[in-house]
């Protein structure tokens, strides 16, 4: 028996190293990467060999947030695994398959590994090195992740030609132009693993070409497509095999979750929009940095196929179920490759499924779809391990023969949304990709004052022949919110009212009229376009002479930090209603979207003004954002040494100001630690002040 593994072990060494054509390298995970998409309000991170949120539920600390992060900044996440599975029956030629099979078992393999999903292998698929970069998966919006060499001119694994676009970038349009404001691209191979030792790894000799698209824009800002090529690498035909996406969204996942074994999750399909879909069971989450989530702030999340592998197109198999409940049996995960492939990919002999068509439809399993006698409609999965798996139905790929998957990863606050923002991204799939978005996005600069903040744009979006106005939003809370007021539209979406508005004077104002579902829409009402001056000084993005447009906000609070954005909106037409710029996830000067500090200039000759805010604090101050503790000392110059003592006068904490290392030059910070990292006390503190001007001394209270 122990020569019998030994041969085994050199036989799987020898498929790993003559099989594959790939080089020969002792661990080709090596060159795998990991990025993170962000454009928009769904941020996740991915990596090039398949994965697309990395939820790790068998080692938490290993987990890697972003996990679908919904909304983008809000710190809340909801991807547990995502991924691709393919699998096929065990009687296969042994030109398409590679490890050991002796008794014929199906094979399965997966974008997945046994970390986020549970799987029972490391690793399933292996990168292609030659479009690897540096120490990032590629994506569009980052030369420095793209391969150090240049593309390759042959898509690895195949005899085609790698179309690269006008950008540098390999995109999915006509002669590799990019066509999504943010694109991912990787090519994986099918491998032996790291578990060189393991006798039952065995595999399909396939390769996958990758990309994720991510779009701005209101119609499009809530989901990310996923585009998977499917190839045979083989020299022979693969017989009936299956592909499927395997969703595992934990609302929230156990890394984002304060209790050990999550909450339960509802699990919900559309047939007539091949949606796979849920939520929180309860309505009721512990938020990860304290406090609760009600139901309307607990996302829904789905995935949506656009397009399955063979002759249908369409979803064939659809099977929720639960990793460790009724593992072994077909309402289970099967806790094997060949019975996930059986039980799960194919669905076969589960209970749920009333007349065997491969849809569960029958939670209660009384023989009757749920929807005919007023069954439950959803798969209740218990302590955030249910799941979901949308499958195609069986096809044969030969030597060489690619086949391919469209799906599209779809999050909103609540069910009405979620379905409209799923008919949003199956529209952009049926007319080819074609976007329809609001006008040109506007470039911004802002200026702090004091007590005062303005803000510059450049007048590119009134190019658009429907540009009606521009809105300018503010945010306190790094833009998760843009404003104290707020609204529901029709789908239940949360809309803000804008801290300004501009209209064109052109006879169109008021609220939108020609769709009945935009009836919300405010055009304006014929206030003018804001003033424009040419005078600029002290900017960085525009120069003096530029004609820019300008708003002061003067309702502001030295030292707080306000994120804005000025968002340009159109006429709106028959086909959908007025659009408007949406917010850029990470603000910067020259986007949509900028963030400043207002405060007083520093103190040149003299310290009279320095000061503590808010004096006495309280949790929860203006200042802070989420559950930071903060206090800040304003009036100081460029450079200034505090040091802060109790009223036994021990030495608390020494802060040293720099100007280029503060929120603002003549702002000092303080997170009420001391100098061990512990929060003070509630109580009296005093602060001395000293610097080349002069020096400086107060009192202030803390009440935490």
């Amino acid at each position: 028996m122990k020569q019998f593994k030994i041969i085994l072990i050199l036989l799987n060494f020898l498929i790993f190293f003559n099989l594959i054509g790939q080089p020969n390298l002792s661990d080709p995970m090596l060159y795998q990467r990991y990025n993170t998409l962000d454009i928009n309000r769904v941020r996740t991170i991915f990596n090039n060999t398949g994965l697309l949120c990395d939820g790790n539920e068998q080692n938490i600390p290993l987990a890697r947030p972003p996990a679908f992060e919904y909304p983008n900044g809000s710190g809340i996440s909801y991807g547990t695994a995502v991924g691709i599975v393919i699998g096929a029956p065990g009687n296969q030629d042994a030109g398409v398959v590679g490890g050991v099979n002796l008794e014929n078992l199906a094979y399965l393999d997966a974008t997945l590994d046994e970390g986020p999903a549970a799987f029972w292998d490391e690793e399933h698929f292996a990168p292609y090195p030659e479009v690897t970069g540096n120490d990032k998966a590629a994506l569009s919006s980052d030369p420095t992740t793209w391969p150090t060499n240049g593309w390759p001119s042959i898509i690895p694994g195949t005899n085609q030609n790698l179309l690269v676009g006008s950008e540098g970038w390999p995109g999915m349009g006509s002669n590799g132009e990019r066509l999504a404001d943010q694109e991912t691209y990787s090519v994986m191979y099918s491998w032996q693993g790291t578990d060189l030792g393991d006798t039952d790894r065995r595999w399909l000799r396939t390769s996958m070409e990758m990309r994720g698209l991510a779009w701005t824009g209101e119609l499009y800002q809530d989901f990310i497509v996923w585009i998977f090529i499917i190839r045979n690498n083989g020299d022979a035909t693969i017989k009936d095999m299956r592909a499927g996406i395997h969703s595992d969204f934990g609302y929230l996942p156990l890394f984002n979750s304060p209790t050990s074994t999550g909450d339960d999750d509802r699990h919900y399909y559309r047939k007539d929009l091949q949606l796979a879909y849920g939520t929180d069971d309860n309505g009721y989450e512990d938020h990860p940095n304290g406090g609760s989530l009600a139901a309307n702030e607990i996302a829904h999340s789905g995935t949506v196929a656009l397009r399955m592998p063979g002759a249908s197109k369409k979803v064939e198999t659809y099977d929720a179920f639960h990793f460790w409940m009724e593992a072994v049996t077909p309402r289970g995960n099967g806790a094997s490759k060949e019975l996930y492939y059986k039980y799960n990919l194919a669905n076969l002999e589960d209970q749920h499924d009333s007349d065997n068509d491969g849809i569960d439809d029958d939670f209660d399993e009384n023989g009757v779809p749920d929807e005919l006698d007023g069954g439950p409609g959803y798969f209740l999965g218990f302590g955030s391990d249910g799941l979901q798996v949308i499958g195609s139905g069986a096809f044969d790929l030969a030597p060489g023969e690619s086949d391919t998957l469209i799906f599209a990863t779809v999050f909103a606050m609540n069910e009405k949304e979620l379905i409209k923002n799923t008919k949003n991204v199956i529209t952009l799939y049926q007319n080819k990709w074609e976007v329809v978005k609001a006008p040109q996005e506007p470039q911004v600069e802002v200026v702090a004052g004091d007590g005062k903040n303005t803000i510059y744009w450049n007048k590119i979006s009134e190019q658009d022949e429907q540009f009606e106005g521009y809105k300018i939003y503010r945010s306190l809370d790094g833009g998760v919110t843009w404003g104290s007021e707020s609204f529901k539209d029709f789908n239940g979406a949360t809309k803000y009212i804008p801290l300004a508005q501009f209209d064109k004077i052109d006879g169109i104002e008021g609220y939108y009229k020609t769709l009945p579902e935009f009836a919300w829409f405010n055009l304006g009402e014929e206030s003018g376009l804001p003033n424009e001056t040419m005078l600029i000084e002290n900017l960085s993005f525009f120069n003096s002479g530029d004609s820019v447009r300008y708003f002061v906000d003067d309702n502001v609070v030295n030292g707080a930090k306000y994120r804005y954005y000025v968002a340009a909106y159109d006429t709106g037409n028959a086909i959908t209603g007025p659009l408007e710029n949406t917010a850029a996830s990470i603000p910067k000067v020259g986007s949509n979207t900028v963030e400043v500090v207002p405060s007083a200039p520093a103190a040149l000759s003299e310290l009279k003004n320095v000061r503590v805010v808010p004096n006495p604090y309280f949790v929860a101050s203006g200042w802070e954002i989420g559950n930071e503790n903060q206090i800040q000392i304003t009036g100081l110059p460029s450079n200034a040494t505090i040091k802060i003592f109790n009223t036994a006068g021990e030495l608390v904490k020494t802060i040293n100001h720099e100007a280029n290392n503060s929120i603002a030059e003549s702002i000092a910070q303080w997170d009420l630690k001391n100098e061990d990292q512990q929060l003070v006390a509630s109580g009296l503190y005093f602060f001395y002040v000293d610097s080349s001007i002069g020096s400086a001394q107060g009192k202030f209270v803390i009440i935490l």
